[in-house]
């Protein structure tokens, strides 16, 4: 008789749990936020791709040996990537890129298989501090009683992660030193090849306060002797004047200007020499106005560069320059317009990245924020109340 009472018991506990969950909400929801102080540029550009997301994920330690794949497109709606681990932490399935809003939107759909599907979403708002990042999880618990008594939990079990997360986002961003907004810039990515050139340098002085070295006067100077020298050698110049600042100091610039040429079977004479330029990869973007206003588009350069893993040499402080405007045209000063370059080394090169500060040191086999490790997978969220 006993026992009889004590199954009764459960069916009506059960029952009870089971209609308190029909009447629980059927939309799971969490989300955490966070300031960085870096422009809207950077953080849209560092979420908008998943190239760069194990440098910050707050679920990348937890199983290093997790494979993925990345789909063909690199950012933007589109732009996927699968992965597969024996963690059930991790687990198997995909994220994809559904829609994105310039500097201000991302949202993400995000698939554990065995689990349910959900909206990711990165919301980036300006403030008088950098910009406000919300990192937002929604998902359809259905009519399942269990599943949403189950959504009750969501907070508990994936908040602290996405919480961490954004802490190591905000120490990624934040510890970089090249902080300059790009977003005004249209910048390309392109492969220079080798070409016959050739090549003279040339410096320029001034000698009061009130002057600064004009460098266009000083390359339309040596662009005259070069052209000279390509005219008596019969020589053909196929492309813009391209300009290395090698010496810059308040009152003095040093610099080798490079015109490309169709051949370089002369000999060098009067401070020209024939040579063949090497060939690489570069970042572009145009600058008009002042030359001097170069060295801050240089500037953005090496912040896009970074912020997109592209690896260069933090040492070269100077960009290459190609005058689109050529040196010595009545043009306005305000009007000329000079390609700017940024060289990248090859292809493949590790992105050194500065240690996150305050975070916690990694654990045996985890790889440490200092660099984007080949190996390691991405990892994904747990699959909360998967069913």
């Amino acid at each position: 008789m006993r026992l009889i009472e004590f199954l009764l018991a459960l069916v009506l506990v059960a029952i009870v749990v089971l209609l308190i969950g029909l009447f629980l909400p059927g939309q799971g929801h969490v989300e955490r936020s966070i300031v960085i102080e870096r422009p809207a540029s950077h953080v849209f550009d560092l979420l908008n791709s998943y190239k760069r997301f194990s440098a910050w994920s707050p679920w990348a330690k937890k199983d290093p040996q997790a494979t993925y794949e990345f789909g063909t497109a690199q950012e933007g709606p589109g732009a996927s990537m699968s992965f597969s681990s024996a963690n059930p932490d991790v687990g198997t399935g995909t994220w994809e890129i559904l829609e994105s809003t310039p500097t201000s939107l991302i949202k993400m759909n995000h698939k554990v298989d065995g689990g349910r599907s959900a909206t990711v979403s990165y919301d980036i708002l300006p403030t008088d501090l950098g910009v406000k990042v919300t990192w937002s999880y929604d998902t359809d618990l259905g009519m399942n009683p269990i599943n949403r008594i189950r959504g009750l939990y969501l907070d508990s079990s994936i908040g602290q992660d996405y919480q961490y997360g954004l802490m190591r986002l905000k120490a990624l961003l934040e510890s970089s030193a090249y902080a300059r907004d790009y977003s005004d810039l249209t910048i390309t990515r392109l492969s220079l090849p080798a070409q016959p050139a050739l090549k003279a340098s040339g410096l320029v002085e001034v000698y009061s306060e009130a002057e600064f070295p004009d460098l266009g006067a000083g390359v339309a100077d040596t662009f005259g002797k070069i052209k000279t020298f390509a005219d008596r050698n019969k020589l053909n110049i196929t492309g813009p004047a391209q300009v290395l600042v090698t010496l810059d100091e308040r009152y003095r610039l040093g610099f080798d200007v490079v015109v490309p040429v169709d051949r370089i079977d002369v000999t060098a004479r009067d401070g020209v020499e024939p040579i063949t330029t090497t060939e690489g990869l570069y970042v572009r973007a145009e600058h008009t106005g002042v030359r001097r206003g170069v060295k801050q588009v240089f500037e953005k350069l090496q912040a896009y560069a970074t912020i997109h893993g592209l690896a260069f040499d933090a040492a070269v402080k100077q960009p290459l320059q190609q005058f689109v405007t050529p040196a010595g045209t009545e043009t306005p000063e305000e009007q000329t317009v000079t390609a700017v370059y940024l060289p990248l080394l090859p292809e493949g090169t590790p992105v050194g990245l500065p240690p996150l500060p305050g975070m916690p040191a990694a654990a045996p086999g985890e790889a440490t924020p200092a660099a984007e490790p080949a190996a390691e997978a991405p990892a994904a969220e747990p699959a909360p109340a998967a069913g």
